[in-house]
Parts: structure tokens; C-alpha cells; sequence
């Protein structure tokens, strides 16, 4: 009895060693070993399964990297793009739902940065130009900008209205301001009017600091800038919400998008409420996108308006294809600045419409691309009334003269 217990001791020491040695020349990796320090991380238990997933697929020489380094799973990501692309098995399910997981660690690994995390408490921190709503008590409520942030005192552009009258007096008034910090939070605190300085152009309002600053809401979703031509639709003119339309809608630019909205720039007034879908492209795939106007932002010199629009539920594939843009997976031909990076990429003028590589070829299940049939409608598009965007019967008709 004493010989077998012996022999299985030997066996286990020598199995031992035979591991230890093939983790050190770099012939295995110890899966034991790569969930402690996901654990010792923070690491739930379904992150590190899903990260054990990638580097499995992707064969990672140091797998433990990916539990801190971005790096590492960008390019992890980016080859796993690669192959089903390759294999043109990018729009199977199974494949979009695991990126869909791989996608959802980047974002949290992203808002986990200081940057997103970190909140200031003291009005001194607000960044100059920053834009601000301000309430005042029995005067009503607009929209001004931090024009000068000093040590002792902080100066907003004095609200311009014309239910206020001329002789009105802002000093010693008591003012809310609300502003939103750029990929941070929104904010708010009270504050009161020192002076007025009418002899600066605009106009400004000397104001108390505070160092009670509410931070209201943090941000939920990434976003990121763009510059890309876009198609709009109302949804009463369009019977699908997810499906794009192979004709042509009002132009307009998208210029910023997240996982859960996007911003553009359209022509004319607007209000909040409206329902739309816009249309865009990405990596040669068009997009479609329904949601409601939540914010408008009118330029009256330009006659433009900038529509922050709430998106419905975006659908795995189309919402894998923002987040491709907005970490920079794919080559893109519009002017984006993937997210963590510290260079832009190429702009062109304008992306290429749907459908500009693919040459009447049988659609691949999942995949939105247009032939050149529905491309030559693209190029007919007479831009001469771009940014028309809420003159919909006057814009109607001219389409229909082009059909």
C-alpha cells in the first residue's frame, strides 16, 4: 500500500512539474491561474469566461493581458471581425451575439476610465465656452456660456430675450445654471449675480462661485463625432424601422452617434417630439436607425438645426457596426475619431452611399448592401435642396419629378 501511495505522489509531483515547466517555456497556459487574477481583478465570473472565450479563439501568447490592457482586446477583436468576414459568416447570429458580448466589455472597460468616473465639485473646474441653461426666479429660463472662469469669480453671457425689458437690473439676482461636461455628467448649482458688465461684447454677468456642485446624471452610453451624409425619413413615410430604404430621403449630416442616439444637422426649425429613422452607412453597409427628437438646437443665421434624437432598441448587428466606428475596428471613409485614440482618420467629403461596392450581387443574410441599380438613384439626387428637411411637401414633390 505504501509503494501505490508513493507512485501516486510521485505521479502528481511529476505532473506538477511538467505544467509548471510548459506555463514557463510558454507551451500552455493555466486556465486555473488566468481566473484567480480575474478574480483578483474584479473580474466577474462572466467576463472572465468571455475574455477566456477570445483569447482561446484568438491564441493570445500572455491571455492574463487582456484583464487590463485595451490593447490587447482591440486586437483581439479586431482579428475576430477579420476571420468572419473572411468566412462570410459575419451577420450568423451566433457570431453577432458574441460580439455583441465583446463589444459590451470594451464599453464598460471604457466608461471605467477617470475620465467618465471622475466628477468635479467646484464651479472654478468649469471649462470656459462651456454652454449652460440658466433659471432665474420670476424672469424665466435661457440658454448662455462661460466666458470667463477665475479664481474669484465666473462671467456667463447675459441672457438675451425680448420679454426682458431694457431697463431690467440682473445684479443680485439668484440664478440656477444646469450645464452638461463633456463625457462626464450633468450639473447643476445655484449661484448669485455680483455685476453686470455692459461695456464687453456680448454683454456678461459676473456671478459667485460654488463648491456645492450637483452632479445630476452620469453618462450612459459612448459617443463619438462624425461627418457623414445621411438620409432622413419621418416614420409615417417609411413602413419599416429597421429595414433601410433603397430611395433616396432628405439629406441631412449625422454628426456625432452613440449606442443609444445620435445627433445631425438638418435645415429649418423643429421641435422636440418628432418621430424619424435616419439612414447612413457604415464599413459599406447601410444602417437604419428610428428613434424621437429630444433636444433641438436652432441656428437662426443658417436657418439649421441640430437634432439630438433618442434612438428605439437598435438592433445586435446594427449596434456591433456603431461600436465597429467607435473603436475603430473597421477602415471607415468618414471623418471619426475612434474612441482612445489620439490621431483622426482620413475625411472625405462625403462617405460613399449604400451599395457603392457591391455589384447586383445576391444579398448575404443580415447584410444591407444595395445594388447599382438603387446606387444610380443615389446619384441622381438633386443636392440642390439639401438640408430642406421640414419642408416635406415642397421636397416631396421634387422627388417625385425625379423618380
Amino acid at each position: 500500500m505504501s509503494v501505490i501511495i508513493a507512485l501516486i505522489i510521485a505521479s502528481g509531483i511529476g505532473a506538477a512539474f511538467f505544467i509548471i515547466k510548459r506555463n514557463k517555456t510558454g507551451g500552455g497556459v493555466s486556465w486555473v491561474q488566468f481566473y484567480t487574477k480575474g478574480k483578483e481583478a474584479g473580474f466577474s465570473d462572466t467576463d472572465i469566461k468571455l475574455l477566456k472565450e477570445l483569447a482561446q479563439h484568438s491564441g493570445i501568447e500572455h491571455p492574463a493581458a487582456l484583464f487590463w490592457s485595451q490593447v490587447q482586446i482591440d486586437e483581439c477583436i479586431k482579428k475576430f471581425i477579420q476571420e468572419i468576414k473572411q468566412n462570410q459568416t459575419e451577420f450568423l447570429p451566433e457570431n453577432q451575439e458574441f460580439l455583441a458580448k465583446l463589444y459590451d466589455f470594451r464599453k464598460k472597460m471604457e466608461m471605467d476610465r477617470p475620465i467618465y468616473k471622475n466628477g468635479i465639485s467646484s464651479s472654478r473646474n468649469i471649462d470656459e465656452l462651456q454652454t449652460v441653461q440658466v433659471v432665474a426666479l420670476n424672469v424665466g429660463a435661457f440658454k448662455s456660456k462661460i466666458i470667463i472662469n477665475r479664481t474669484d469669480y465666473i462671467s456667463i453671457e447675459r441672457p438675451d430675450s425680448l420679454d426682458i425689458p431694457q431697463n431690467f437690473s440682473w445684479k443680485g439676482k439668484h440664478l440656477l445654471l444646469y450645464f452638461w461636461r463633456k463625457n462626464d455628467a450633468g450639473y447643476c448649482f445655484e449661484t448669485n449675480v455680483i455685476d453686470e458688465i455692459n461695456a464687453n461684447n456680448p454683454p456678461l454677468l459676473k456671478l459667485d462661485h460654488s463648491d456645492k456642485l450637483l452632479r445630476t446624471q452620469s453618462r450612459k452610453s459612448l459617443r463619438v463625432k462624425t461627418h457623414r451624409i445621411a438620409m432622413l425619413y419621418r416614420v409615417e413615410d417609411k413602413p419599416s424601422t429597421t429595414k433601410p430604404e433603397i430611395m433616396p430621403g432628405i439629406k441631412c449630416y449625422l454628426e456625432d452617434i452613440s449606442d443609444s442616439g445620435c445627433a445631425l444637422m438638418a435645415g429649418g426649425t423643429a421641435s422636440a417630439g418628432l418621430r424619424i429613422i435616419v439612414q447612413f452607412v457604415i464599413d459599406n453597409t447601410a444602417l437604419s436607425i428610428s428613434g424621437i427628437v429630444r433636444n433641438v438646437e436652432y441656428d437662426e443665421k443658417k436657418n439649421t438645426s441640430l437634432l439630438h434624437i433618442e434612438s428605439d432598441l437598435i438592433p445586435v448587428s446594427v449596434k456591433n457596426k456603431i461600436f465597429s466606428v467607435m473603436f475603430g475596428m473597421v477602415s471607415d471613409n468618414a471623418d471619426v475619431v475612434p474612441l482612445g485614440s489620439g490621431s483622426k482618420t482620413t475625411r472625405q467629403a462625403i462617405p460613399e452611399p449604400p451599395g457603392s461596392t457591391v455589384k447586383s450581387e445576391p444579398v448575404r443574410s443580415g447584410a444591407n448592401n444595395i445594388s447599382d441599380e438603387h446606387q444610380n438613384k443615389f446619384e441622381k439626387y438633386d443636392d440642390s435642396h439639401d438640408l430642406d428637411f421640414f419642408n416635406w411637401e415642397t421636397q416631396s414633390g421634387s422627388e417625385d419629378g425625379e423618380k
